[in-house]
């Protein structure tokens, strides 16, 4: 894609501070007409806050915005809003129960009357749709549409409004590898109409597909804006984290099978409508990844292993014994634990410190006598603090949700070993997390099963399952449809698996 030399966005030298934390430090960034900029960081290097200053939601302490050369004042999201800037952030707000019509023009559906003029709301849904070119009912649910269709709704709301710019945060987070393409034709048809695009994102395989240039954050400071075309993977990722980052296919050996016995056996688990015939093993010191696209029902598989689902058939057997697990509570008392997809909704408690969220499977044995012992308790989280890496300002006493997406995960991960679980389940493990903190998870994980842990990683991310697993499960509508060695398992083999292929 190629821009116009017109200069729309200028923000420069921003500055912002928390709590006296200094979280933006003189960042300048600039937007061209009908581009596409990158803006690249690891959790809490600033983008989150440079956005949000732009679109009214935070002040600055310091520095300029100017539109086509014009100094503005963003005071609220309204500002913002008349000036033709649009968010889309990664959690889609839309209401579910409501048609893609009402979704798009709500509070602007066109009026007989009294009464709603449906025909003519459903004929303006249509015309905004065409913008995109997207052929979709929209007498349909939102709720019923595919996530990809979401998305694109979304985006067609941000674009009804005369806008100039729209920001994506982390839009293809949820998206199955098959359907991040239908994003980018819609990308490449807004730019076409001029409108410039601010891309937010941790896939960096996307970035050399839709960006023109990239501009790197670290620490709330700017680092570059380069072109694309000048600029390897690496390079951008040295950017990012200050370091290069070599993590790439396991080097861990693979658990000698010989005179093992499975940790955790799955035989014949079932749940109507959802999967059914699930076989699997799992030894100890063994990661198991089981891929699947979008909807394949991999995540129903480990959510029931874990309780939170109940199947109808089938058995679980925990070291060599069978086990009922009726609700989390049972899965825990055997020693599996799950590292779930929404950290947020169901790891952690948000508003509860990061020594709380550590210790909060394992507050029994932190116990004696009645009595809670927190000075146990401030000494076995700073152990998986410092062994984990969990960076947070202000100590174990932060509230969750002032900690990064990757260190939020870090502590979901400290519980469950501070709780000394044999079998760790994890549902989409790196979801929203940075590429430094990625790494660091997968290099956790590795040592972790060197150590004996079993682990059993679902997820929909081919480069995740790859990059970790000893053995590789493909789920496709709810049925295993592959098992494969590392040595056996490409991008090819899993995606021709899990899309239903068969060998």
């Amino acid at each position: 894609m190629t821009a116009s030399d017109k200069r729309l966005l200028q923000m420069q030298d921003i500055e912002k501070s928390f709590y006296g934390v200094r979280v933006l430090d003189k960042v300048s960034i600039d937007l061209y007409e009908g581009e596409v900029l990158a803006l690249l960081g690891e959790n809490g290097a600033g983008k989150s806050t440079l956005i949000k200053i732009l679109n009214g939601d935070y002040q600055k302490d310091g520095g300029t915005i100017l539109i086509d050369g014009r100094l503005v004042q963003i005071n609220q999201p309204r500002d913002a809003e008349a000036l033709g800037i649009r968010m889309i952030y990664q959690e889609q707000h839309y209401a579910g129960e409501l048609s893609v019509t009402e979704n798009l023009l709500l509070g602007h559906l066109p009026m007989r009357g009294l009464m709603v003029d449906w025909k003519a709301a459903h004929q303006q849904a249509r015309e905004q749709l065409k913008l995109l070119k997207l052929d979709l009912d929209p007498t349909l649910l939102m709720m019923n549409l595919t996530v990809v269709e979401r998305q694109i709704v979304e985006v067609v709301k941000a674009i009804s409004g005369n806008a100039r710019i729209i920001v994506m945060d982390e839009p293809t987070a949820a998206f199955p590898p098959n359907e991040v393409a239908l994003l980018f034709e819609s990308i490449r048809a807004l730019v076409k109409q001029g409108i410039s695009i601010i891309y937010i994102s941790h896939r960096l395989d996307e970035i050399f597909q839709i960006a023109d240039r990239a501009t790197v954050l670290r620490d709330g400071k700017l680092v570059d804006t380069r072109y694309i075309a000048d600029i390897s993977q690496r390079d951008l990722v040295q950017m990012m984290v200050g370091r290069e980052v070599t993590h790439g296919t396991s080097q861990t050996s693979i658990p000698d099978s010989t005179n093992a016995s499975p940790v955790l056996q799955v035989s014949g688990l079932g749940r109507t409508n959802l999967f059914s015939n699930i076989d699997l093993q799992l030894l100890p010191g063994e990661i198991v990844g089981i891929f699947g696209l979008l909807g394949a029902g991999h995540d129903a598989i480990i959510n029931a292993i874990f309780g939170e689902i109940q199947p109808d058939r089938g058995s679980i057997l925990v070291d060599g014994k069978s086990v009922t697990i009726s609700n989390p509570r049972d899965a825990r008392r055997v020693g599996i634990g799950l590292v779930p997809a929404d950290r947020k909704v169901q790891g952690l408690v948000l508003d509860m410190n990061v020594r709380e969220n550590v210790t909060l499977s394992n507050w029994q044995a932190l116990s004696h006598w009645g009595f809670f012992q927190r000075g146990m308790e401030r000494n076995r989280a700073q152990q998986w603090i410092d062994r984990l890496g969990i960076r947070m300002a202000g100590g174990m006493s932060t509230k969750l949700r002032f900690l990064s997406g990757g260190n939020q995960q870090k502590v979901v991960l400290a519980r469950w070993l501070e709780a000394n679980v044999k079998v760790l389940l994890l549902n989409e493990p790196t979801w929203g997390v940075d590429v430094g903190a990625r790494g660091d998870i997968y290099t956790q994980l590795e040592t972790l099963a060197a150590q004996g842990l079993a682990i059993l990683l679902v997820s929909s991310d081919l480069d995740e399952v790859l990059s970790v697993s000893h053995r590789i499960l493909t789920v496709y509508k709810g049925q295993l449809t592959g098992q494969f060695s590392r040595s056996e398992a490409s991008r090819e083999t899993l995606l021709h698996a899990a899309a239903g292929g068969t060998s």
